[in-house]
């Protein structure tokens, strides 16, 4: 994470007008890693692409925070099983061959 550039929480909530304590919830469910560096909270630039889709569900779809957390569990799961799946294909392919 030292290589990534951090962007402070309280300025990106400013600057895109969102709710910091709707922000905080997120990084307290572990739905967004941050990173507390002296005091001061900071987002990777990362997370702010992880954070912009979950704002999305929250704002534009309506999405409690629990529906946020369930939905985004789902998510990684597909991604996982779909990198296992790409994985047992290339596999296949060797044997195929």
């Amino acid at each position: 994470m030292s290589t990534e550039e951090l962007i402070p929480m309280e300025l990106y909530c400013r600057h895109e007008e969102l709710d910091i304590t709707f922000v905080r919830a997120l990084a307290e469910r572990e739905l967004i890693q941050v990173v507390v560096r002296e005091e001061h909270t900071y987002l990777t630039a990362g997370q702010v692409v992880r954070l912009e889709r979950l704002v999305r569900l929250h704002y534009d779809l309506d999405i409690n925070l629990e529906g946020i957390e369930a939905i985004s569990h789902m998510l990684e799961r597909m991604d996982r099983l779909q990198e296992e799946m790409r994985t047992l294909q290339e596999r296949l392919r060797l044997y195929e061959d």
